[in-house]
């Protein structure tokens, strides 16, 4: 009986699929399981900024809540989730919400990718397997943020990355849509996305002479989208700092990272008490532009561009280390691919392998690292790369399948053990991540609840409100305890005080910033100042004493 190859491969088809919505649906079902375990968690003070800034567009001032550090898009996001329940914790709720919606469309963005890439089937379904794991840890662990701007990212690599993009005129404005909501994402889109979509274009147009007409015009077209969505961006957060500028978080980290800087001053020992830009926001990092951040350039002198010179190379040997925490092979991986885009050492393997299978992949995780290396660089700035990273592991797998040495009978053992220790190594970090929650607190392990349940003692018996201010420093927790619980109070978190400060100097601060409420972690050196005042907190928060230093508070 002969069996018909259209009805095998639909049948094929099928299946896959099939399989595929198994693991959307494994996602979700894990996703809500262990997003009651991070409800409360605020992970950093990145995502309270962003709420305050998502809570003044609700307010409708509009001229506070225009940032140029902080990307509009997720604050957007959060606006209806507000006017549901306006609540700090439903909010907070919401941002993971959030998160694990685009994570699901990350996952099927990322089934369209690997389409990009050679693989058998089962190597495929294995790396999708994977990936149920890989983006709850992105979603539940890190900023939302950095997984929007994922998920933005693999749709627009789906459609650079064609072998046909020229035959279609809208994609180039569909890279310059998906790119434009990336930058209002994250500003560093701009500089990524017009260096990186000029040169693929370039590859597209070299590699079809025929074609060059419709590449050069999804060139144009995707261009000109971009430009007008990062454009009008742009315009509105230039007019509201009187200087051109396509985001202010470049600038601001690059100063922050210069010779001479004492790193954030929100977290310096020394800078004392700072004022939030505007009324009714958490604290002063809910715009960063405003911080009083020492400017400075590499061509200022020799020492400072030698400066410069090496933070690259120490930002190069984080960069290795970070490769190496999203997998063992991650190097090896990279290497392979360069080697692959040499002519004479692609031919020796396989004369078949078009030599944009390894240079489209290899080349924007290069670009897109690169971009970071005079800054700073954290593991969830790459959340991109990872995922290139496992797709080009897995092309790489089904290469190796295709040796003559993988005899059918070696294959039933070599390829399935293969394919699980390339797919275990990325796996160590997300399920390491997703098992030993950090931070952990009270009840049962709820990361981040400690704050919530000190929020509601505070704000039900104490009634604190207003301008806060704390004792401590960033690095014994204080700052992180005290703008964690400041978030769920609705207050306004002046930051610390400065080490050793005189009770006049102390008492002048408190007049100075109109201080309601002062928060004291252990012990003080103004003790004698603070037995003025009247403690409101009654010893019910372990190690904690608040005052209310402002008359009538």
């Amino acid at each position: 009986m002969q069996i018909d190859g259209a009805f095998l491969k639909e049948s094929l088809f099928k299946r896959t699929n099939m399989i595929f919505i198994s693991f959307l649906a494994l996602f979700l079902i894990l996703g809500v399981y262990l997003l009651n375990f991070y409800q409360y968690d605020l992970i950093n003070k990145d995502i309270i900024s962003m709420i305050s800034v998502a809570r003044l567009y609700y307010a409708g001032d509009v001229a506070s809540a225009v940032n140029g550090y902080w990307g509009p898009l997720f604050s957007w996001f959060l606006i209806p989730f507000i006017m549901f329940n306006s609540s700090p914790s439903s909010v907070l709720y919401s941002t993971k919400v959030l998160s694990l919606i685009f994570g699901f469309f990350t996952i099927i963005g990322i089934r369209f990718l690997s389409y990009r890439f050679e693989m058998d089937e089962k190597i495929r379904t294995s790396i999708l397997f994977a990936m149920v794991f890989v983006i709850l840890h992105f979603a539940l662990n890190y900023s939302p943020v950095d997984l929007i701007l994922a998920c933005f990212l693999v749709y627009y690599l789906y459609f650079i990355f064609s072998p046909e993009y020229y035959n279609k005129w809208y994609n180039g404005i569909l890279c310059g849509i998906l790119c434009g909501l990336a930058y209002l994402t994250k500003s560093y889109i701009f500089p990524f996305f017009i260096a990186h979509f000029i040169l693929f274009n370039l590859f597209h147009y070299l590699k079809e002479v025929q074609h060059r007409r419709a590449v050069l015009k999804n060139l144009l077209l995707g261009l000109t989208v971009f430009f007008i969505i990062s454009g009008a961006w742009s315009l509105i957060i230039s007019e509201k700092y009187g200087e051109v500028t396509f985001g202010t978080s470049g600038t601001y980290n690059h100063n922050v990272e210069g010779p001479e800087s004492v790193g954030h001053p929100t977290e310096y020992v020394n800078e004392g008490f700072i004022k939030p830009p505007y009324e009714n926001v958490t604290s002063a990092w809910e715009d960063p532009t405003y911080l009083n951040v020492k400017s400075w350039s590499p061509f200022q002198s020799w020492s400072y561009f030698n400066y410069q010179i090496t933070k690259i190379k120490y930002n190069i040997s984080i960069l290795k280390g970070i490769y190496q925490s999203f997998s063992y092979f991650a190097l090896i991986i990279i290497l392979i691919y360069v080697l692959l885009c040499i002519k004479p050492i692609k031919n020796q393997i396989s004369t078949q392998i078009p030599i944009e299978t390894a240079l489209y992949p290899v080349i924007t995780v290069l670009i897109y690292s690169a971009g970071y290396l005079s800054i700073v660089l954290e593991p969830r700035y790459l959340w991109i790369v990872y995922i290139l990273l496992m797709l080009m592991g897995g092309y790489l797998l089904n290469l190796l399948f295709k040796h003559e040495f993988f005899t059918k009978k070696f294959n039933k053992i070599a390829k399935p053990i293969l394919t699980i220790v390339l797919i275990g190594s990325f796996l160590i970090m997300p399920i390491s991540g997703l098992i030993s929650f950090h931070y952990v607190g009270v009840d049962g392990g709820h990361v981040g609840k400690e704050y919530y349940i000190w929020s509601e003692t505070i704000e039900s018996q104490y009634s604190v409100h207003g301008n806060i201010a704390s004792n401590g420093n960033a690095e014994d927790g204080a700052y992180r305890r005290t703008l964690h619980t400041s978030y769920f109070l609705g207050t306004s978190y002046y930051g610390f005080s400065k080490p050793n400060e005189t009770d006049t100097d102390l008492q002048a601060d408190f007049n100075k910033y109109n201080i309601d409420y002062y928060f004291v972690w252990g012990k003080s050196s103004n003790e004698a100042l603070l037995s003025k005042y009247k403690e409101v907190s009654g010893g019910k928060v372990s190690n904690l004493r608040i005052y209310a230093v402002k008359e009538n508070s």
